[in-house]
């Protein structure tokens, strides 16, 4: 049950995280939000990690964080041009559920069988994210444009999915070192970035210092849910912990609703619903 609640918690953190970073990108760059983000988040996994306790962090583990902190930034990139190119309703979705079968296959293959009950619940959760992820279209978007972008969402996925997996491999003794390994290495790039963007900062509808708390704030909650995450995984079968944690966009989309007042769409009250009920098979499993 640790694990469970671990999990759960990572994804509404994960969730609240993508809805602050959401609000700072409609006002300036998405490639600032996310730099100056990293680079808060890995302050902040610096300070947990010293606080924490690793006494047998090994240089695999190291290795395994910076991998996972390698192909989280690739996903990453490739999920914002897979949504700047074709339609959100469908990249969306099918990064969060290529993400989220990587690590479900993985644990299977691997003889980590949760259960039928899980398992069941694995699959309604992931018709849930399906459903939740949905977004509007934009129009006009050609055919080739199309194609393109379900090939970018589908590596996209995959390049997330890793960082499930990666992380699961690191031993409970390295403590959160492995994520500061991991954060280092995106946060190397995208700080790069961010940094190339200030000279935009001055042309955004809000004042420069809202737009840099509000990036600090994603990063935070997105080094916090990593933590959470991390932790999870070591409490729980991979299989598990991913596909609960992959439930992230219902806290997104709740707290859009409960902050914004924006509408929900059937397909996402009915992705709510769904979600609910998976998380009770898992936990009931």
């Amino acid at each position: 049950m640790l694990g469970v609640l671990l999990a759960l918690l990572a994804a509404a953190v994960y969730g609240a995280g993508d809805f602050v970073g959401g609000l700072a990108a409609r006002r300036i760059s998405v490639l600032f939000v996310v730099g100056i983000g990293q680079v808060a988040g890995l302050a902040a996994l610096l300070l947990l990690a010293l606080l924490l306790p690793a006494p047998g962090m090994r240089t695999a583990d190291m290795l395994w964080g910076a991998a996972s902190g390698v192909s989280t930034m690739v996903g990453i990139t490739l999920l914002y041009q897979a949504l700047a190119t074709g339609r959100m309703s469908v990249a969306a979705p099918v990064t969060a559920l290529s993400a989220l079968s990587l690590p479900v296959l993985f644990a299977y293959a691997g003889g980590d069988w949760p259960g039928w009950m899980p398992t069941l619940g694995i699959a309604l959760a992931a018709i849930a994210v399906a459903l939740i992820s949905r977004e509007a279209d934009r129009a006009g978007i050609a055919s080739g444009s199309a194609r393109r972008a379900l090939g970018l969402a589908l590596a996209a996925g995959l390049g997330i999915g890793v960082f499930y997996v990666t992380m699961k491999q690191t031993h409970s003794d390295s403590g959160l070192w492995p994520l500061v390994a991991a954060r280092a290495s995106s946060t190397a790039l995208f700080a790069i970035v961010a940094l190339g963007m200030l000279a935009h900062i001055g042309r955004a509808t809000l004042p420069a210092a809202t737009l840099w708390a509000w990036a600090m704030l994603s990063g935070l909650l997105d080094s916090a849910a990593n933590a959470l995450y991390l932790l999870s995984s070591r409490a729980a079968p991979l299989a598990v912990v991913a596909t609960l944690t992959s439930l992230y966009p219902a806290s997104t989309v709740v707290l859009a609703r409960v902050l914004l007042h924006e509408r929900l769409r059937p397909a996402q009250l009915a992705g709510l619903l769904v979600a609910t009920v998976a998380v009770v098979l898992i936990v009931q499993g």
